[in-house]
This record gives C-alpha cells, sequence and structure tokens, in this order.
C-alpha cells in the first residue's frame, strides 16, 4: 500500500505517497534532483550516489520507503550562497570529467573518501564508473581536493590567443554542481511513456499478435504492431545522403531477425505500465532456422535473414552478404613469389558495447504551431530530421530535432534508434512520448562493435620490406547492416595504407547473422583492422631477428606519398602534417627502449615492451558538410550557431576558442548554440574525427568573414551597431591523416596467464592542439577502451545469439583501479589542411592500445613458451584474458 514519507532533501522538508518498490533514485528525479542519473538501475556504477543521513548509497537500490524522518543530500545540495564545496572546485579546476554523467555520483563518493595513497584511492573508486576519462583526471580532482600542496589547474591567464590554451571547459560549473540538463531532465506535462516488446526469438515470422489484454490495462494509452505502421525500409545509421547503407529496417516488422528485436510499442501513462502491458501481449511465431556465424550465413547455409523484397541496397541477400568490398593494386601473386618470408595469421576480434553511461532517451512532443519537438541524445541530430521526415511523410523544416547535454555516445548515438517509434506516438496520441532505454536494452538491443575475422598474409624480403599484402575480412554486421560495409572497407583500408606496399589486395563482407546489430564504434573499424596488422608487423620482425620500431619504420608511408589501394576515386585521405617520426621517438625515449633487451624474470613474472603505430582521416572529404553562422549582436556579444554536437569532448569549448582567436576576444566573449536543427544551419554531426577538422574549420573561415567586414565597416562615434552575421558553408576537399604511436610495458604471470599494464605512453600526431587538456583527455579516455577491448571486454552470445552478459558488473569496463600510469605526449606540427593547423584526435586514441599490450607480452614472454622453439607467446584473440594466455603458454586448446 502507498505510504506517505516525511523526509528532508538538501534541508528541505518533504511529505510523499510513496509506492513499495519505488526506488530512492526514482523518488528524486520526481523531486526534480535530476543530478542524480540512472545508468544501470543495479548498483554497479554509482552514478546515481547521494548521501541518506550522510552515508553514500547508490540510490537506484535504495528502496525510497527507507528515507523516511531520514535526510538526504543530492549535488545539488553542497554549494552553499553559490560557493562550490572544495571538491566540486578541485574537479572544476583538473577538470575531471568529460560528459559528467557519472560527475555527480563520482563528487559525492570521492567527499566522503579518508586521505588515500594514489593506489589505494583508484581501488576505493571502483564503485564508481566512468567510461569518458580514462580516471585520471577524477584521481587528479580528488588529491586536488585533499591536499591543497598540489598544483592547481586553474584557468590559463588572460593572453592574446585562445588556440592552443588550456581554457577550462565551459559546461564545467553546470556539470559538477549538478545543474547540466541531459535529454530526460526535463518532464512535460501529461507526458505518456513507451516501452517495446522484444523478440526472445533469434529469427521468427509473426503469424498473429493479440493485444486485446494489454489494452485494457489501466493506463494504456495505446499499442502499435507491425499493421499499424507505414512500411518503409530506411537505415538507422546516420549518414549523410545518398546513404550507403542497406535499408533493410522498419519500425515494426512481421519478421524479427535477433533476440532484442522490435516487435510491438506499448504506450502508457508510466514506464511500468508500458511494461506490465508488453508482457501482456501474446504473440504466435513461426519459428524460423537460424545462424549465429558469419562464415557459415555467407556460404550456402540455406537461411536468409532478409528475404523481404521490400529492403534494397544490400548486395547478396541470398548469401547473407550486406555489403561486400574488394580493391586491388600490383600484383600479389608475383609480390608473394618474390618474398624471403611469408607470414599468414587469422585474427579474432570480439563484439563489444560502447557503454555509453547515459542510455539512448528521447522525448517528444508537438507545438502548439504543428512543429514537431524532438529531444534526443543524438550525434547526428539533422541526419535524425532528415529520416523522421522521411519515415513520416512529416515537413523537415516543421520537425525540430535537438540534442541537450550528452551522456556519452562513442558511435552509438550516431544511430536512429529511439526516436523513431517515440514521434510515431506522439503523432498518433498527440502527447509528449518518453523513452529510454534499461541497461540491458543497451547492452542487448543497440549496436556493438563489430566482431571480424581477419585473414593477412604478408610477404617481406629478408631486410623487412614489405613486397606483398593480402587482407581478407569477415565482419559481423548482426542483423541489419547499419554501418556494415563502410566499417569493413575502413579495417582494411587504413591498415593496409599505413605501410608502403606494392602489391596489395582487400577483400571484405559484412555478413549478415542472427545476431543483435553491429555499428559505428569510436575507430570505426581501424581499430579491429589495426590490432591485426600491427601484431603481425611485430611478428614478421621477430621472425627476421628486426627490431620492431626499425621494421616499421622502414615501410610506413611518407609525405607525398598516396595510399596505393585500389583506384584513384577509392582514395579520400592524404598525408598533411607529419609527425609520426617525431612520435615514434618520443615514446621510445620515455619507456627508456633499448632494442635487444630480453625481457625482465622475477619469479614466475615476466616484462616486456610493446609498440603499435596507427593512423586515421580527420573527418569525410567532400561528403561531411558543416555550416556556422557567427553574428556580431547588438549588445557587443559573439554568438556562435552551430550544428555540430558535444558529445563530451569538450567541442563546444575547442569551437568557441577557434572563433575567438580570429576575433580577438576572449571564449567567454561567445555564447555558442549548437546541435539543434531549428536553431543551428546543418552539420553532419559528431562522428569521423571531424568536429574540429570541418566544423572547426567553417568556423574560423565564417569568423575570418565577419572580422573582415567589421574592420571595412568601422562605427562612427556615437553610432550603435545592430547585429551583424556572416554565414559559411565547408566541406574538406581531402580527409588529412592523423597518426599515433603508442608503446606499453606489462607484466605477465606465467603461472595464471595474468597480465597487468604497468605503464603506457602514446604520442600523438595531431596538427595543432586547439586545447591541449581537452586533447589529453581524449587520449586518456580512448586508451581506457583499448585497454578494456585489450584485456577484459567481449560480449558472450549463447548458440541462439543472446547476449549473456548483458550487465556491468558481468560485462567488465576498465575501473579506476585497471588504469597505469598514463603518458600522452602532443606531437605539434601545423596541418596545411586543418583550422591553425588541427587534425581530428578523437578516434585514434584507441586503435594502438590493444595490439601494443598484444606485442609486449609476445616480448615479456619470449623466454617462457613451453614450446620448443622458444619463441614466445603470440596472442590472436582478443580480449587477453588470463586463461588465454594460459592455455597458449602451455599449448592447451581452447
Amino acid at each position: 500500500m502507498p505510504e506517505n514519507l516525511k523526509f528532508e532533501v538538501n534541508n528541505q522538508s518533504y511529505t510523499q505517497t510513496c509506492h513499495p518498490g519505488t526506488s530512492l533514485l526514482s523518488l528524486l528525479r520526481q523531486l526534480g534532483c535530476f543530478s542524480v542519473h540512472r545508468v544501470c538501475d543495479s548498483g554497479d556504477c554509482g552514478a546515481c550516489t547521494v548521501w541518506v543521513n550522510n552515508t553514500p548509497i547508490h540510490s537506484c537500490i535504495y528502496p525510497a520507503m527507507r528515507i523516511k524522518n531520514q535526510s538526504v543530500t543530492t549535488i545539488e545540495g553542497l554549494s552553499q550562497d553559490g560557493k562550490l564545496a572544495p571538491m566540486q572546485q578541485a574537479f572544476l579546476e583538473a577538470q575531471g570529467f568529460q560528459c559528467g554523467f557519472c560527475t555527480p555520483g563520482m563528487i559525492m563518493s570521492a567527499i566522503k573518501l579518508p586521505e588515500l595513497s594514489e593506489d589505494e584511492l583508484r581501488l576505493a573508486l571502483k564503485g564508481n564508473l566512468c567510461r569518458c576519462t580514462g580516471y585520471q583526471a577524477i584521481i587528479d580532482s580528488i588529491r586536488l581536493s585533499q591536499n591543497s600542496s598540489l598544483p592547481t589547474q586553474n584557468s590559463p591567464l588572460p593572453t592574446p590567443h585562445s588556440v592552443g590554451e588550456s581554457i577550462p571547459k565551459q559546461d564545467g560549473a553546470a556539470i559538477v554542481s549538478g545543474k547540466a540538463s541531459y535529454t530526460g531532465d526535463i518532464s512535460p506535462s501529461e507526458l505518456l511513456h513507451l516501452k517495446v516488446l522484444r523478440s526472445p526469438h533469434p529469427h521468427a515470422r509473426i503469424c498473429k499478435i493479440d493485444t486485446q489484454e494489454a489494452k485494457a490495462l489501466p493506463g494504456v494509452v495505446a499499442i502499435f504492431t507491425h499493421e499499424d505502421v507505414p512500411r518503409i525500409p530506411y537505415t538507422t545509421a546516420g549518414h549523410a545522403e545518398p546513404v550507403p547503407d542497406p535499408l533493410d529496417h522498419y519500425l515494426l516488422d512481421n519478421k524479427v531477425r535477433f533476440v532484442g528485436d522490435r516487435i510491438a510499442a506499448v504506450v502508457a501513462e508510466s514506464a511500468t505500465i508500458a511494461e506490465q502491458a508488453c508482457q501482456l501481449i501474446t504473440v504466435d511465431y513461426e519459428i524460423l532456422p537460424y545462424i549465429i556465424d558469419p562464415m557459415q550465413a555467407m556460404n550456402d547455409s540455406g537461411v536468409v535473414i532478409h528475404d523481404e523484397p521490400e529492403s534494397s541496397q544490400i548486395t547478396d541477400r541470398n548469401r547473407n552478404i550486406a555489403g561486400q568490398i574488394f580493391l586491388e593494386s600490383g600484383d600479389l601473386e608475383k609480390g608473394f613469389s618474390e618474398s624471403d618470408l611469408i607470414v599468414e595469421n587469422t585474427y579474432k576480434l570480439p563484439a563489444v558495447q560502447h557503454v555509453h553511461l547515459e542510455p539512448h532517451i528521447t522525448i517528444s512532443w508537438l507545438e502548439s504551431d504543428g512543429t514537431l519537438v524532438v529531444r534526443t541524445s543524438t550525434q547526428v541530430p539533422f541526419h535524425c530530421q532528415r529520416l523522421l521526415s522521411q519515415i513520416f511523410n512529416f515537413p523537415q523544416d516543421k520537425i525540430r530535432v535537438y540534442k541537450a547535454q550528452l551522456g556519452g555516445g562513442f558511435g552509438n548515438k550516431q544511430e536512429i534508434l529511439s526516436e523513431d517509434l517515440c514521434v510515431l506516438a506522439t503523432l498518433r496520441t498527440g502527447k509528449p512520448v518518453q523513452w529510454e532505454f534499461t541497461r540491458k536494452e543497451e547492452f542487448t538491443a543497440t549496436n556493438s562493435r563489430h566482431a571480424m575475422t581477419i585473414k593477412i598474409k604478408s610477404g617481406v624480403k629478408a631486410d623487412g620490406t614489405l613486397v606483398a599484402q593480402d587482407m581478407e575480412i569477415v565482419g559481423n554486421t548482426g542483423a541489419y547492416g547499419n554501418h556494415g560495409q563502410t566499417v569493413v572497407f575502413l579495417s582494411g583500408y587504413i591498415p593496409l595504407g599505413l605501410y608502403r606496399c606494392p602489391n596489395k589486395r582487400l577483400r571484405g563482407f559484412a555478413v549478415y547473422t542472427n545476431t543483435m546489430p553491429a555499428g559505428a564504434f569510436r575507430g570505426y573499424g581501424a581499430t579491429q583492422g589495426t590490432f591485426a596488422m600491427e601484431s603481425q608487423i611485430d611478428e614478421i620482425a621477430h621472425k627476421l631477428n628486426i627490431d620492431p620500431i626499425e621494421m616499421r619504420l622502414k615501410n610506413l608511408i611518407r609525405p607525398g606519398d598516396v595510399i596505393n589501394l585500389g583506384k584513384s576515386e577509392d582514395h579520400f585521405n592524404l598525408i598533411g602534417s607529419y609527425g609520426v617520426l617525431e612520435c615514434c621517438k618520443k615514446v621510445t625515449q620515455s619507456l627508456g627502449y633499448v632494442p635487444g633487451t630480453p625481457p625482465s624474470v622475477e619469479g614466475s613474472h615476466r616484462r616486456g615492451v610493446g609498440f603499435a603505430v596507427s593512423m586515421q582521416g580527420s573527418g569525410l572529404s567532400k561528403i561531411h558538410i558543416a555550416k556556422v553562422k557567427i553574428s556580431l549582436l547588438a549588445n557587443g556579444k559573439y554568438e556562435l550557431r552551430t550544428g555540430s554536437v558535444d558529445v563530451g569532448t569538450g567541442s563546444d569549448t575547442t569551437l568557441r576558442q577557434i572563433a575567438a582567436e580570429v576575433l580577438g576576444v576572449s571564449v567567454a566573449d561567445i555564447n555558442i548554440i549548437s546541435g539543434d536543427t531549428q536553431q543551428t544551419p546543418f552539420d553532419a554531426g559528431s562522428y569521423a574525427s571531424a568536429t574540429v577538422y570541418i566544423s572547426g574549420q567553417a568556423v574560423k573561415l565564417a569568423s575570418e568573414k565577419l572580422r573582415g567586414r567589421l574592420e571595412n565597416e568601422p562605427l562612427r562615434c556615437g553610432e550603435r551597431r545592430e547585429e551583424i552575421s556572416e554565414e559559411v558553408t565547408y566541406a574538406a576537399d581531402e580527409s588529412t591523416l592523423t597518426f599515433a604511436v603508442q608503446g606499453v610495458e606489462v607484466e605477465v604471470d606465467i603461472e595464471t596467464g595474468k597480465i597487468q599494464v604497468l605503464r603506457c605512453v602514446q604520442a600523438i600526431d595531431l596538427g595543432k592542439a586547439i586545447n591541449p587538456r581537452i586533447c589529453h583527455g581524449q587520449a586518456i579516455g580512448g586508451i581506457a577502451m583499448g585497454i578494456g577491448y585489450a584485456l577484459s571486454e567481449e560480449l558472450l552470445f549463447d548458440e541462439q545469439g543472446c547476449i549473456l552478459n548483458s550487465t556491468l558488473r558481468e560485462y567488465r569496463i576498465p575501473t579506476a583501479a585497471d588504469m597505469p600510469p598514463i603518458e600522452v605526449i602532443l606531437i605539434e606540427q601545423a596541418d596545411p589542411h586543418g583550422p591553425f593547423g588541427a587534425k581530428g584526435v578523437g578516434e585514434i586514441t584507441t586503435n594502438c592500445t590493444a595490439p601494443a599490450i598484444a606485442n609486449a607480452i609476445h616480448a615479456a614472454l619470449a623466454i617462457a613458451s613451453h614450446n620448443a622453439n622458444a619463441t614466445g607467446c603470440r596472442l590472436y584473440q582478443l580480449p587477453m584474458t588470463p586463461e588465454r594466455v594460459w592455455r597458449q603458454l602451455n599449448n592447451s586448446s581452447p
């Protein structure tokens, strides 16, 4: 029975009726304490940490009934008289946040920690997860608060320049005080909630759906099935037109293709009622044969996953091939015949999850003038607007899509996953509707990184010169083809392009299976391909007794080179600035690397050093368009309008720095409006490492035009200037290449196979660091993601393709305790194509980590292997778990 509770929140008294089963998190959000963020609902992440009677608790699993006559404190209650608490101030000064979704809970936990050593502090923070920062800035923030003698990182002293300064992220004060407004932090009147009934089968046709019992449940407003919606094929991928992806997805379909696929949408007065109604829907299925393995799926399996005639742009539906790549240069057969050594291996890369802490969430409503408003956590508001217009035959200029503060994305929000059904419900009911994914849905019904099997055959001369390389990639695109072909393309194009080799071939297949779809993920295929290529280059070096760094330097592409893979029209990258040689030098110097040094041996522990190199394009040339408008307002302030999206990377700050540099003002003089299809000009969105390189160049050009007008139109004495604006559209003619080099030192216990990363150094050839501290933060966060990919992260499937580890407790992303000391070196050689010489930096930071760790493991175990030739232990599959290392050492089959 409901109970009346009396309690305090932030020293304010409340009397509230509370139903049994209500969590404290839900109650606090009902009261408007939106800093308490819903992430896991299982007490695993710490994002919802608050204090009950000054004791920190995870409010998502804390019964609201227990706060009767108690006092609750959220982060909003820390500030006194408008002044931040010391810990909040420390997080602001040391910038212990990126997207900020974990920050309120992190601060609430941190305040209650005693003074600890750094190692003890990292262990104490294991209950608070962060996917963006890599934790180093968080640790620095806490230590700064606890030890006033540590150097602070306050705002830099005023200078005549903005570019190159570590200006604090401009959303920092809102984040550390709990005032940052994310998508779900509003509640329009008469708000309805949407939930989806999902398939329990990997492959089935829907014969009949009975919704009568569900519709009779009090509080249910509407239920939609495939019989109630337009049948229009589309891709959920947020790409510019003409979209390169298969058009193979439907609002709701009469066929399901993976466990978790959408069957019916329920709209109700609360999320709880909608969930209950989903359970009351009965479905009769025709169970179809299914296939999980992409190798089998493309080889006459007899299962056709997309047999519907309406879908299009599918390469070979009968063989379940969503997309296919074939590029070749030179004479491969001749190249291998001239080789002194041929090395051929198969590498297996797993599906992994993005784990952005903010889930997919959308709120849609209709304005009085008929405008459809979609507030959503998206990286691509303009692509979303266009797609919604096409699906619902709704005027595009009457659809406003805008992002609030984003709680991370990493590519998973370059996808239209929650907006479509939410808009359907609003158009049919006329009411505001919210759809928020659960953490289980994030793991089982969104997208993953593409699982891949990559075969590389390399022919090389005795002196280490590459002569021929043949790469075949089979990527599991899952039930739908969004991003499949483009990801597979870049998985080969980037690593094959990194090295000079006259004879090359790339064959790639994006293959449908009855598993959750794969999609865009930081690195966009280059991550998978880099692991395979850098592992093989390292192996070749060892077989030829050549130093691994020397082997790479001998074969790396050079300024003036064109990637010689396929025809000229297949190339869209060029070498602008070239700091990769300096990167190699700095990394080896920092690690004190001496070629030929044997691994360190201490009991059962072995230590070794490994390296990897990668490159990544900045944006998509000729495709990725950015428009920018900048105005001098009548009050003397500037206003920058850009459709670009800050996913927590700090781009809103960086773009303002570019404008401020051109206009000769401070960042504080420039207000920014971003990511809103109604209030900003078009931008393709936040992906492909394009924001600084393309949107930043548009900002620079628009600011220069405005400055020119202001210089040519001086004010007369006493005259008041009206608003004056300039707008620029920019698309890069070429996509310049960013390079990175990474070195790691690892320790391996040969008795258990346990791996510990001891040190990590990454040097990035990023052109010009517009904001060095933001670039450092991006790099450390990317490395942390790479460590998870290397050592612990993997989506596990059962024989029906059902994901088994769909909670944060079972799917292990790195914690603060898992992170080694990380050094990031920014190599600045101005690029001729980017704004002020800047290049993209967001994605490349992840690519090198896993292969560098794999190569370090091999170096460490060069004398530990039980194999007769004592060449060490080399792993060809991720993640490199202790069990896999141990089995490899002991010649044991998995």
